[in-house]
Order: structure tokens, then sequence, then C-alpha cells
């Protein structure tokens, strides 16, 4: 069994009333030298719709022009936990929804930005589950 990453998702699609599997995603935080993420990891939703563990390094989820050493400095992060004295914004981009509802949706792909308090990445746990229609979402801090 995975170890639980320190931020974990869920994916229900509420068309159907199931969890939604094979969902790419892609994790990133927010660049400490500009605007802009920096993508540290990726995974796929399992059959329960969730991902509790990420693929850290590199990914093709989506298109990047993030540096080699960036990538790098950022998937150390992910793996030791971010400890700095100020609060970190964290995006988790789940892909393909436009596939997913085979092109009758309003959405190509959503994109969930949260804040992570200074010192508490890898001593909280952060799970941010995603309830998704064709032309709705919504997402709140789940347990």
């Amino acid at each position: 069994m995975a170890t639980r990453h320190p931020i974990t998702c869920h994916v229900l699609n509420t068309v159907t009333g199931r969890p939604e599997s094979g969902l790419r995603c892609t994790l990133s935080k927010e660049r400490d030298d500009g605007p802009g993420f920096v993508p540290f990891a990726s995974a796929e939703t399992n059959s329960d719709g969730r991902i509790v563990s990420w693929n850290l390094g590199p990914h093709n989820y989506e298109p990047t022009d993030v540096s080699v050493e960036d990538f790098n400095e950022a998937a150390r992060i992910g793996e030791e936990g971010y400890h700095d004295s100020h609060d970190t914004v964290y995006c988790i981009r789940f892909q393909e929804i436009y596939e997913l509802f085979d092109g009758d949706t309003f959405f190509p792909y959503i994109e969930i930005l949260f804040i992570i308090p200074a010192g508490t990445y890898g001593k909280e746990h952060f799970h941010i589950p995603l309830l998704l229609s064709k032309y709705s979402y919504s997402t709140y801090r789940g347990s």
C-alpha cells in the first residue's frame, strides 16, 4: 500500500455519481522568485478516484517552461516538506476534463489553488476533493 502524501485529492463525477478513475493530475508550488508555479509531481486517480501518493519527478501532463534546476528544487521540496517562514500557494491541475465529458463541458481542465501555512507541510494533511459535473465544480478542504 502506498504511503499517503501530505497532499491528497479525490474526484467525484456528480453526473454519474461515481469516483473518476484515471484522471491525470499535476501538483505544483508557487515560485519563490516571481509569478507562476513549478510542477513537482504527477499522478492519476485510482479506481476510487483518489490520489494518495504522487510521482515526484518529470512528467508530461502539461506544457511547462520550468528549468531543470527549478524542477529539481521543487521535487526536493516535495520530498522533504516545505518549512519556509511564509505561507505557500500550491496548485493541483486536473487534466483532461474536456476529454472526460467528450467535449460537452465548459472546462478543458481545472486548477485548484490552496495555501499551506508556513511550517505545516508534512505535519498536517491537506485533502482537496473535487466534485465535478459538465458545467460546474466545487471543492473544499477535506479531511
